[in-house]
């Protein structure tokens, strides 16, 4: 056989799989490189390869216990907390008993056990704020809420190692330190909760 006719036959034999790929039904071979099952976590997906259909979460569900990235809840910064927010538990003795166990894990090292003095990490840093000031006590429960999700200056935010639920025993136990009620948001202005 000749170089050329060889080459011919190459050609030939090239362009068929080339074309059924493309064409023939039984040959999806390039249509399941763009519809495929390793798709994005946070995607969503279509149930078959061929194309559009319904929207699939393709996400799994959180492992019990865990907090997603993001907070697991809705984004609330600083400026709207008030407006977003409302504790649903303000007061709740089996909160403050909850929230002390926290606060002794993720706020002792920097605040201290009583909120007024700095722990052996906040030692290390100039600004660690006193929380039984009057300050943080003129701070609604929402406020300090977001403090906790998404942090502050040096203050690392804990919405990723925190619940919102575990957040609200937090504020509730820090109350307790402050020897102030909850101060719920009425309107725009922040109100004692008896």
């Amino acid at each position: 056989m000749s170089t050329r006719k060889l080459a011919q036959a190459l050609a030939v034999t090239i362009a068929f799989f080339f074309i059924a790929g493309l064409s023939l039904p039984g040959c999806p071979w390039f249509k399941m490189m763009k519809y495929q099952q390793s798709r994005d976590g946070y995607s969503y997906d279509t149930d078959n390869y061929d194309g559009p259909g319904p929207m699939l979460p393709t996400m799994r569900t959180p492992v019990a216990g865990t907090v997603p990235v993001g907070g697991g809840d809705i984004p609330v910064t600083l400026l709207d907390a008030d407006q977003l927010l409302s504790n649903p538990m303000p007061g709740e003795q089996a909160s403050i008993a909850r929230g002390k166990v926290l606060y002794g894990t993720f706020c002792t090292p920097c605040h201290g056990e009583t909120g007024k003095e700095k722990g052996l990490v906040g030692q290390k840093f100039p600004f660690v704020l006193d929380l039984t000031a009057d300050q943080a006590k003129a701070r609604s429960d929402p406020y300090l809420y977001a403090m906790i999700r998404g942090g502050r200056g040096l203050m690392p935010g804990y919405g990723a190692r925190v619940t919102p639920e575990e957040r609200w025993d937090i504020v509730n136990y820090l109350r307790k330190l402050q020897g102030s009620p909850a101060r719920a948001v009425v309107a725009g202005t922040a109100q004692t909760a008896e």
